[in-house]
């Protein structure tokens, strides 16, 4: 009889692997602890073999990059050093048990089967997963990598039967951006920190952080916080009309809509008063139909959007309590780009598992058993690992909690609604003249509400006008010239936030809640009682003082080199570049900037000395003479400064007004190094 084989299977996270065990291995699971790891063991056939699967867990990345020790302490060495300083890959610290345990499994058994999230985070995972097991069976396992969306029976066992190679792309993709963001975050972060903490006392110790995608994250928190600053109200000027029809009141609004010209708009206004006696007359009837279309099926990005504005719950938050749910196993995986399914997808089948619900169920039966039922729209976007995000399990209130409830109950409603008809109306518009003038009112008849039903997030609301005939004359109950002030934009929610970072390419759909939540943690930003996004001083004066230097192209807070990486990152992943391609252009890019910014550190120190008061008031009102004259033993650039005997600045030495000798009172040079 043939012996069994062995099979290790390594989940990300302890509740995936309980999902694995409770649904492939049934009754005769065995349960052990392999010091402080929690392991399973049941009898399975895999690949037409009988096995005896061992299932693990590890709790996301085991490894992490970092520098040597000689340049581990900030002041060891120049901060512009690490971007070509030596990396090297080793055990995350707390992960060295779960390694040893690993390497222990891995030594008994034969097949490794690689059950990590399947996105390119995931790959990156497998693959140190892959690295530590291969070293202890001495490169004789047998790698397979399972792909599935959802953690149910069905989508499991057809893991089980669809098990493909590892993509090292992927892999290769998130080890190229940890490596950047490693070298350019720790070269600016200590550039930054060491110079600021130095000149400004009143940031205390902390620490100045740089990150690729966080800072032009915080440029468009920034950006619109200032635009709202210099925001110059202007007045403007229209017209209104109200007349009374079939008891209601209808208001007509200017055709011109608003003009910046009082004396214009007070001149029409005149004639139409001259008028007015002769009343309103409708000149112009038309109706058309209206729709709303469903919503297309639901992506991360959208969800993370729809969190923030409907449910007042952060992005970070949302994610959080969508991936609990998702490894429960009540909603697909929530980290997807897709929103299209695939024909191979039973949507109507999804949709019916809802018919058991107390909320929705009646509603769910309703559309597939009642001739509703509508082919969800396809979306454009298609990541080819996951589907849209959907509902795979029917629960209850009393199952889940107050905030997993509103998170799954905004995934379910969402599926049914991209299931579900159009929105339907008629819209009709009355157009009439008073004074050589014309005044439009417009009104909806809702005749479907179709997915609207089932959807409370958004409205569409019925509002019908009165008949109107063309020749008909109104008599006008009220005729105003109203004055009022343009306004400026609001500052960004986090839904805003998100839609800029998706448009102009800032992360990913799986970390873009992240770079959010690292601009707060990090006191750059912060969300003020109306739940939207205000900078700090601090965030302000670093975003200004990066637009200083923007003139040589390089303005870090603006999104093009994030966005640029990104895409870089993306032909990593489809085998369109290699990775020391990109890595060679991503790190020469980045240390351009660098450079300019030790260049303009003066226009940084200035822009930040306009928020904070530094050290000496005498020295930073000195004026530098030479920037950057020579290097400190620590690599910080030491500026050249002049001042009088008396603390008051000097003329610079060799030159006054007239390029004469030094000011009368005799002068002295004084260097004074900013630490980076």
């Amino acid at each position: 009889m043939p012996r069994e084989v062995r099979v290790l299977n390594v989940a990300e996270k302890p509740s995936v692997a309980r999902e694995i065990t409770r649904h492939l291995g049934g009754a005769g699971v065995n349960r052990r602890d392999e010091r402080g790891v929690h392991v399973a063991e049941f009898p399975f056939m895999l690949r037409q073999t009988q096995c005896r699967m061992v299932v693990t867990a590890v709790r996301g990345h085991m490894m992490d990059i970092e520098f040597p020790p000689e340049y581990k302490a900030w002041k060891s060495q120049p901060p512009a050093t690490l971007f070509q300083a030596p990396v090297r890959r080793v055990v995350q610290q707390g992960c060295e048990d779960l390694d040893r345990a690993l390497q222990r499994l891995a030594a008994q058994c034969q097949w490794l089967v690689l059950w990590l999230d399947c996105d390119r985070e995931g790959e990156a995972i497998a693959f140190e997963v892959l690295e530590t097991c291969q070293k202890a069976a001495r490169g004789r396992l047998q790698v397979f990598r399972a792909v599935f969306s959802a953690l149910t029976r069905v989508d499991l066992i057809r893991a089980c039967d669809t098990l493909r190679e590892p993509d090292q792309r992927l892999a290769h993709a998130v080890e190229a951006r940890q490596e950047v963001d490693l070298r350019a975050g720790a070269a600016f972060t200590r550039w930054m920190t060491l110079r600021y903490q130095s000149m400004f006392p009143e940031l205390g110790q902390q620490p100045l952080s740089y990150g690729p995608c966080q800072f032009p994250t915080l440029g468009f928190v920034v950006e619109r916080f200032l635009r709202i600053r210099r925001f110059v109200p202007e007045p403007f000027w229209s017209i209104r009309a109200e007349v009374q029809k079939a008891g209601k009141t209808v208001r007509f609004a200017w055709r011109r809509g608003r003009l910046f010209d009082r004396l214009a708009v007070l001149a029409l206004y005149e004639l139409c008063v001259e008028a007015a006696g002769a009343g309103l007359t409708v000149a112009r009837v038309t109706e058309e139909p209206k729709s709303r279309w469903r919503p297309l099926p639901l992506n991360t990005v959208e969800l993370s959007k729809l969190a923030a504005s409907r449910l007042r719950m952060a992005p970070a938050r949302c994610m959080q309590v969508a991936e609990d749910l998702y490894q429960r196993g009540f909603i697909s995986y929530p980290r997807t780009e897709t929103d299209h399914f695939q024909s191979t997808i039973d949507v109507r089948g999804i949709a019916r598992t809802q018919g058991a619900s107390s909320v929705w169920g009646a509603y769910a039966l309703g559309l597939v058993d009642g001739g509703r039922f509508t082919e969800p729209r396809a979306g454009h976007n298609d990541d080819h690992a996951h589907p849209p995000i959907h509902p795979v399990r029917c629960a209850e209130r009393n199952e889940l909690g107050d905030e997993a409830w509103r998170v799954y109950e905004l995934v379910v409603r969402h599926f049914l609604a991209c299931c579900s008809p159009d929105a339907r109306g008629n819209r009709t518009e009355v157009e009439a003249e008073v004074g050589g003038e014309a005044f439009v009112a417009a009104g909806l008849v809702v005749l479907d509400r179709g997915w609207l039903e089932v959807y409370p997030y958004s409205n569409w609301v019925n509002d019908p006008l009165p008949p109107f005939a063309v020749g008909e004359v109104l008599a006008l109950t009220a005729l105003e010239m109203l004055e009022s002030m343009t306004q400026p934009p609001p500052l960004l929610s986090e839904a805003d936030l998100i839609a800029a970072m998706d448009r102009n390419g800032i992360g990913t759909d799986a970390t873009m809640h992240e770079h959010i939540q690292k601009i707060q943690t990090r006191n750059y930003a912060s969300k003020n009682a109306d739940g939207r996004l205000e900078p700090s001083r601090l965030g302000v004066a670093l975003v200004e003082g990066y637009q200083r230097f923007a003139a040589e192209g390089l303005d870090l807070s603006k999104p093009e080199l994030r966005a640029a990486m990104e895409r870089g990152m993306g032909e990593i992943a489809r085998g369109a570049k290699a990775r020391e391609q990109f890595l060679a252009e991503a790190l020469t890019a980045t240390h351009r900037c660098y450079a300019a910014l030790e260049r303009n550190a003066p226009a940084l120190d200035a822009a930040l000395g306009e928020h904070f008061s530094g050290r000496e008031d005498r020295g930073r009102a000195a004026p530098i003479v030479q920037a950057a004259f020579s290097t400190c033993r620590c690599g910080a650039s030491l500026d050249l400064r002049c001042h009088g005997l008396d603390g008051a600045p000097a003329a610079p030495p060799g030159g006054g007004a007239a390029g004469g000798g030094a000011a009368g009172g005799g002068g002295r040079a004084a260097a004074r190094g900013r630490a980076r």
